[in-house]
């Protein structure tokens, strides 16, 4: 047989997984597979309200706590299903589901998503952040819905994302579930001669970055960070560094971005630098992904002191 197709939701309750979920379900690639959806939570939108173009999907509602190796292996058994949606609780972390339950062999992880209600998000990410760190950890797409260019800051939404996760895909729809460009909202012009990046959009620069090669490969920017220097580099290279709040009071991380430059004995390490170059990039891998990492081609630099907030915040 062939592969039976699984795609995970996660999110906060009236997030809006299950509209989602039928609209994904409704789609033409699907039509005429046999779809089974196993919720495990009651929103405001129920599955009966959802029109769908072909055969309605079976619809199986269970707690979390229900979902186990012997329902999984009971569904594949009864329904012998094409394709399984798993609206999760998102008040229960996905590891529940990804570490504990095995699964029969033929089915796949086609997508593990989260859905974000940006109307509320900065709110519950303020009082539960640990909660959204999970989801990114296990999702490789995240959406946010219902979002407000007028209200919500785009590029620190995805900050907010990429500093757990550098590799997920994110989409952003407005409240007529149209997509949003992010490039439309950058609080920089990369059409300058040298595009200045203020210290505070540090992060917002190097999360754009690591998923759109072609807007700043080649373009020439200035950026401010510590610089440090690695024995590794061998002198042909120093790194800019930044640290970063990514998720709760305990979890710093560190941006370093590479510099390339040929550093000499009175390089000013340790010292806060505006440093102006290229953007470039090289080859990284995290988590068996392969993606494109930034790097800088350094013009020039100059000494500065350091800016007024050190650590890097995404929301």
């Amino acid at each position: 047989m062939e592969d039976c197709l699984v795609y995970f939701f996660t999110g906060f309750l009236d997030s809006g997984k299950t509209t989602v979920i039928g609209e994904w379900a409704g789609n033409d690639a699907f039509r005429g597979r046999k779809i089974v959806i196993i919720s495990t939570e009651d929103g405001d939108v129920e599955y009966d309200d959802i029109s769908f173009p072909d055969e309605a999907p079976v619809i199986i509602v269970k707690e979390t706590t229900e979902i186990t190796r012997d329902l999984m292996f009971r569904i594949e058994a009864e329904h012998k299903p094409d394709v399984i949606f798993i609206e999760w609780n998102g008040s229960v972390s996905p590891s529940k589901f990804f570490d504990e339950v095995d699964v029969p062999e033929r089915w796949a992880l086609a997508a593990a998503v989260v859905v974000i209600d940006a109307t509320t998000y900065s709110e519950y990410y303020r009082n539960m952040q640990t909660f959204f760190a999970d989801y990114y950890r296990f999702c490789d797409t995240a959406i946010f819905n219902r979002v407000d260019p007028e209200v919500n800051n785009i590029p620190k939404l995805r900050g907010s994302v990429k500093s757990v996760n550098p590799s997920i895909n994110l989409t952003f729809l407005d409240k007529n579930d149209q997509v949003l460009d992010i490039g439309n909202f950058l609080p920089y012009d990369l059409s300058k001669d040298i595009c200045e990046i203020a210290p505070d959009d540090f992060g917002l620069f190097w999360t754009d970055a690591l998923d759109n090669v072609a807007r700043y490969n080649g373009k020439k920017v200035k950026l401010t960070g510590q610089a440090m220097t690695f024995r590794e580099l061998k002198g042909k290279a120093f790194a800019l560094v930044r640290q970063a709040y990514t998720c709760c009071s305990a979890d710093i991380g560190q941006i370093n971005l590479l510099c390339f430059y040929d550093v000499k004995p009175n390089f000013p390490a340790g010292q806060w630098l505006n440093v102006t170059g290229t953007v470039r990039y090289f080859k990284d891998s995290q988590n068996g992904q392969e993606f494109d990492v930034p790097c800088l081609e350094v013009i020039d630099y100059a000494i500065t002191s350091k800016p007024d907030t050190e650590i890097i915040y995404f929301s």
